[in-house]
């Protein structure tokens, strides 16, 4: 019989974990996509499923293929840096009417001006915000700090070093982008 060994159990190497078959990989990324607040990177799946990248990639497909073929409310999209469980268009009306029912979630047209600023020129600092707005904006940048639809991207080289706003991955999610490039281009919003 073998002496137990000496080294601690916390840094001796796990063994491998047997590998999955592609349905239950299937079934365990779909479980993963449920349970996300936020979009999932494909190496952050296999990571959490116990399986390689490219395993994770064959099944993703394949979930996707499930939901249409269910005729699922839900579908998988891939946005802001990864992929997540988002619901179908046809149920947007429905979704919208729930939506408005609460208030804290809308954005203002001050904060919807605001963002729209930062995203077409980010980094941005706030006194070109007020610059091109003609109003002070330092609660309504508290606001979208707050719901997490911009972050402090740096410091200027001005007087004081201001600090800069951009946009984050939650504001890719929450307009439905995959990136920032995806924004309407300034001549398309013209009125026809």
């Amino acid at each position: 019989m073998a002496a137990p060994s000496t080294e601690s159990t916390e840094t001796a190497p796990q063994p491998p974990k047997a590998p999955l078959n592609l349905e239950e990989l299937a079934r365990t990324v779909e479980a993963l996509l449920f349970a996300a607040e936020e979009p999932l990177a494909v190496r952050e799946m296999a990571r959490a499923a116990g399986a390689d990248s490219a395993s994770v990639r064959k099944v993703l497909p394949r979930i996707k293929a499930a939901f249409d073929a269910q005729g699922r409310a839900w579908d998988m999209m891939e946005t802001g840096g990864g992929y997540r469980l988002v619901t179908r268009p046809e149920f947007y009306p429905a979704i919208q009417r729930l939506k408005t029912q609460t208030a804290q979630r809308k954005l203002t047209q001050a904060a919807l001006e605001t963002l729209a600023l930062i995203a077409y020129r980010q980094p941005l600092g706030r006194a070109e915000i007020e610059a091109i707005r003609g109003v002070g904006c330092g609660p309504v940048l508290r606001q979208l700090l707050d719901k997490k639809l911009i972050k402090i991207a740096g410091r200027g080289t001005g007087l004081g070093h201001p600090l800069l706003y951009g946009t984050t991955e939650h504001f890719l999610e929450h307009f439905g982008l995959k990136s920032i490039e995806e924004l309407p281009k300034p001549g398309e919003l013209k009125p026809q």
